[in-house]
């Protein structure tokens, strides 16, 4: 067996260090995605969202509550309104997606301790922006109230500190542990890691065995005394190494560049690391046994690599997934990289926490590889 693997690993690797341009490439993609990936969902909020404003009241209550939508990080005011045929055109014409209306007597409403509105107008064929819109714009005017609120009893000769516990008789004392600034970078690079090794690994793989048929070697191979298994062995080892080389340059761009911490675990974190890229290898050798053409091959792995995306929870949480389709997301290995690997790196959890999740991505590679010589075996019959 390690001498038929052997030939095949060493004709796999003389193919790639030929082919210096694609060997370049395969080495500096993942460095490049991880980075543009980081940096595009480095926040995870949405912000600026382009807003104008009509305020057609004009009194200083008007001003001092369209301050507080000015100073949220939500909105960018772009424009001002003077009538609201100007405020409805702007909204249809999608210069604007929200329009802050101050309408006539508000500010005589609120010195009145009358019940008084700011209108928000929102365009609902962005349906992501506009309920974060309209869940900041009652943030601010709730912070607004609060103030008013503070001022009304404060003239009713009450202390500051009585005030403060008259309008708020119950608060809630929170603790947040293993990330305690939310930062969203820690939470998404496992996996942005994840998607770029997949990405890479899948699409190689998938077109080793179906190289060779359309190149007309894969019948010089068959007729040779190696194994199936030797076969798929040899056809994984280089690329392993070439992946295991990304694997490095991920995690030190994560470790370095955007300061996610790895607690201390790297061997565990490298063993993690194996063990996915393992499975998905297998998974590329499956997709290039059973097709026939390198163009199907693409194709195939097109449609398992699309998926992944919006169902690994590698994004959002899995819980954020409808339950009668979430079943499918335990059929990807990159739920599980995930989940390991942030419990790893926020939550500092050792081999105790997270073998489950190390032992099904190890099993995932065994199966993937066995189901690939299987079907080869029946190509070949």
């Amino acid at each position: 067996m390690l001498f038929g693997a052997y030939f095949i690993a060493r004709k796999e690797y003389l193919h790639i260090v030929r082919d210096v341009r694609t060997l370049i490439l395969l080495l500096c993609m993942p460095a490049l995605l991880t980075i543009l990936f980081g940096y595009a969902l480095e926040t995870g909020e949405l912000r600026d969202i382009p807003t104008g404003v009509l305020n057609e009241d004009g009194s200083p209550e008007s001003y001092l509550v369209l301050t507080g939508f000015r100073a949220a990080e939500t909105f960018e005011i772009q424009d001002e309104f003077r009538t609201r045929t100007e405020a409805d055109r702007a909204l249809a014409d999608g210069r604007v997606k929200v329009v802050i209306v101050v309408p006539r007597g508000f500010g005589l409403k609120v010195k009145g301790k009358f019940e008084a509105e700011v209108e928000m107008l929102l365009d609902g064929t962005d349906n992501h922006s506009g309920p974060l819109a309209l869940e900041a714009g009652r943030r601010t005017v709730e912070a607004f109230n609060r103030g008013r609120a503070m001022l009304n009893l404060l003239d009713l000769d009450l202390s500051r500190e009585s005030a403060n516990a008259f309008l708020f008789p119950v608060t809630v004392k929170s603790e947040i542990r293993y990330n305690p600034s939310l930062d969203y970078t820690s939470f998404i690079m496992p996996g942005v890691i994840g998607l770029t090794l997949q990405l890479l690994t899948v699409m190689l793989m998938a077109m080793t065995i179906t190289r060779e048929r359309e190149q007309g070697t894969m019948d010089q191979l068959i007729v040779t005394p190696m194994t199936r298994l030797e076969l798929f062995v040899g056809k994984l080892i280089p690329y392993l190494v070439l992946s295991l080389v990304n694997v490095v340059t991920v995690l030190t761009i994560a470790r370095v560049w955007f300061q996610v911490p790895f607690g201390g675990q790297v061997g565990l974190l490298g063993a993690i690391c194996l063990a996915f890229v393992l499975s998905s290898l297998a998974t590329g050798l499956l997709i290039s046994a059973v097709s026939t053409t390198q163009f199907q091959a693409i194709q195939i792995a097109v449609f398992y690599v699309l998926p992944v995306f919006l169902l690994s929870g590698a994004y959002a949480p899995i819980e954020a997934i409808p339950a009668y389709i979430r079943w499918i997301s335990y059929g990807f290995p990159l739920t599980y990289f995930a989940r390991a690997l942030r419990a790893v790196t926020l939550r500092g959890a050792d081999l105790s926490v997270v073998w489950r999740d190390l032992t099904i991505l190890a099993a995932f590679g065994v199966v993937m590889l066995y189901w690939s010589v299987i079907s080869f075996h029946k190509r070949i019959a």
